[in-house]
């Protein structure tokens, strides 16, 4: 039986600060308030009732939100919600801590730096590409950003290697048949 700890992919998750999750209840609850208000008269649970819980269960799922970032063998996962996204180590020219974004700046939106960022607010991770860039939100930045430098150059490594193969064994010399004299 295999090690389970050798099967598993890093994955770091970056959950929405409690004081963002705290914010937005007393949002919702000041709505049930207003909407208990506009219907004074009626009967609460049967119509009100059924439409807070929904709205309720469906705010919580929004509420909970985090980033998800997983290592696979060949690219860098990241989640959002609904909002995925898939960087391959080959085009990774830089990962490095990020900066710090507001607590407000939550979800999938476009930074000022025209990076797309995924995030929950607080610290970051920064990973370029050639071309662009993506800002995602991580607990612990540090760890995360060398992880994922440490993967590319794993990679750039392994293949550094696959392709000095190749040019190795053109340059031994082809082994010579030996003359006979007689």
């Amino acid at each position: 039986m295999t090690d389970r700890a050798d099967e598993e992919t890093p994955q770091f998750v970056t959950f929405q600060s409690w004081r963002i999750r705290v914010a937005i209840a007393v949002v919702f609850f000041a709505l049930i308030m207003v909407a208990s208000a506009l219907v004074p008269d009626g009967p609460y649970l049967l119509t009100t009732g059924p439409v807070f819980f929904i709205g309720f269960t469906a705010y919580s799922f929004a509420l909970h939100r985090s980033v998800v970032i997983r290592l696979e063998d060949d690219a860098v996962d990241i989640r959002l919600g609904l909002h995925k996204a898939r960087i391959p180590y080959e085009d990774i020219t830089e990962a490095a801590v990020g900066p710090r974004t507001e607590w407000w700046r939550i979800g999938r939106r476009r930074l000022d730096d025209r990076a797309t960022g995924y995030l929950t607010g607080g610290p970051s991770v920064r990973i370029s590409t050639g071309s662009t860039s993506v800002v995602v939100s991580a607990a612990k930045s540090y760890r995360v950003a060398g992880a994922i430098q440490r993967k590319c150059d794993h990679l750039a490594e392994e293949r550094g290697v696959a392709r000095s193969r190749p040019a190795a064994e053109a340059a031994e010399p082809a082994p010579q048949q030996g003359r006979t004299t007689r």
